[in-house]
Parts: C-alpha cells; sequence; structure tokens
C-alpha cells in the first residue's frame, strides 16, 4: 500500500492522531471532506448538498452519534470533532479502521463515548486496530493486543492474558513492575 488511495481501495480508512477537520466547515461538508457529490442543474455541474446530508448522515447514525450536521465544526469541542473524523473515515464503509492514539486530545469525561463507539464499530464488523501508548485502555477496546516496536513485531497476547506489566515489557523490552490496570 503506497497512499491513502490504496488502503481505500482495499477496505482501510484510517483516523489520525492530528485531526484534518476544515473548522470553517459544517460537520456533513467535513465527513464528505473531498468526496462532494455533483449533480447537473441547467448543464452545469453543482454540489449536491442533499446527498452530502444523507450520506454524513447515514455515517452518523452507524455510529449512534447526534450531532448538528450545519454545526461549524470550530464550534465543536474536542470530543464531537474527533467523532467527525471518525464518521468520515466510516463513511468510506471500510473493512478496517485504523485509530491513532484517539483518545490523545480527549478529556477523560470524554474517553468512555469513544470506547463505546469503538466496540459498537466492532460488533458491526469493522476490524478496529487501535493505536494507544495508555495501557488502561486496553481492556475497553481490544480483544487482543499486538507490540511493535522499531518496526518488528515483538508479540500478541490475548486481553484475558494480558498485564500492564506484560505489556509494557513487550513495549520496552525490559521488566516492568506495575501489575494492575490504570495503576
Amino acid at each position: 500500500i503506497d497512499d491513502p488511495a490504496a488502503a481505500f481501495q482495499k477496505g482501510i480508512s484510517t483516523v489520525y492522531q492530528e485531526m484534518s477537520l476544515v473548522p470553517g466547515l459544517t460537520v456533513a461538508e467535513n465527513i464528505l471532506l473531498g468526496r462532494w457529490p455533483r449533480q447537473r442543474r441547467l448543464r452545469v455541474s453543482v454540489i449536491d448538498r442533499a446527498q452530502i446530508r444523507k450520506i454524513a448522515q447515514a455515517a452518523l447514525d452507524q455510529l449512534e452519534v447526534k450531532l448538528n450536521l450545519d454545526e461549524l465544526v470550530l464550534r465543536l469541542n474536542v470530543a464531537q470533532q474527533q467523532l467527525v473524523e471518525i464518521a468520515k473515515a466510516i463513511s468510506f464503509n471500510p473493512r478496517v479502521l485504523v485509530l491513532d492514539e484517539p483518545t490523545s486530545a480527549l478529556p477523560a469525561s470524554e474517553v468512555d463515548v469513544l470506547h463505546r463507539v469503538v466496540r459498537r464499530l466492532a460488533e458491526q464488523g469493522h476490524a478496529i486496530i487501535y493505536v494507544t501508548h495508555r495501557l488502561q485502555e486496553v481492556p475497553y477496546v481490544a480483544d487482543s493486543v499486538t507490540v511493535l516496536r522499531d518496526g518488528k513485531h515483538i508479540g500478541t497476547i490475548s486481553v484475558s492474558e494480558a498485564t500492564p506489566a506484560h505489556i509494557a515489557n513487550m513495549m520496552i523490552g525490559a521488566d516492568w513492575q506495575r501489575t494492575e490496570w490504570g495503576k
């Protein structure tokens, strides 16, 4: 896979840690950014705003998220903006969704909302790759843990067998003493 277009063709969509929303556009416009449907009117191609709204609403509905499609993104809080990013990724109908540090900019009060969305997407059949350094999140979003270090696969273990110490040891390649989740 050489570029994002090739990833999309293979059913892979990514939500990066740094958001790529346009603050002066609406929620709906951002969800379909760069893919606005067009229609012909009097032999002129114009943006089909009704179709934008329909596709954007379907993506939000799949997440079971209530956002005003006409709200400017600059008026949303960080958690809502993250949900718009996920809705944008979902609008590609991916088989695999990669979430890169999705809670890094979220306040603690909003992390649970994101975790519920991730679990819901997994239940709908999406494969989720959840990249995080926050070990306390792992039991809430994962079935298994894979550690990569320096571009190499270190190991994969079931969450039921994982402890923070085991995961940390895999991550840093040394002995780590903490043993309880979230400590």
